[in-house]
């Protein structure tokens, strides 16, 4: 079996402009958290899991950081 290669922040930036990853291998491709919780996120919305939803997934988790941060809890 394949082991899953994940990145830092600065390497999948870096991909991302490169064109080499798009928003889904961005978020395939962060930590395991993120992609169980990206699945979950499409599952409990109903959202197929494509570039689209991925783009989304990662405005929602931006959202959530900067909650916690304003809340002192990141």
């Amino acid at each position: 079996m394949a082991k899953e290669k994940f990145y830092t922040e600065e390497e999948l930036v870096e991909k991302m402009q490169n064109g080499e990853y798009g928003w889904l291998d961005y978020v395939n491709h962060h930590s395991k958290e993120w992609k169980e919780d990206y699945k979950n996120y499409c599952e409990s919305r109903g959202k197929a899991i494509n570039h689209d939803s991925a783009a989304e997934f990662v405005e929602f988790k931006q959202a959530q950081l900067e909650t916690a941060m304003e809340d002192g809890d990141a």
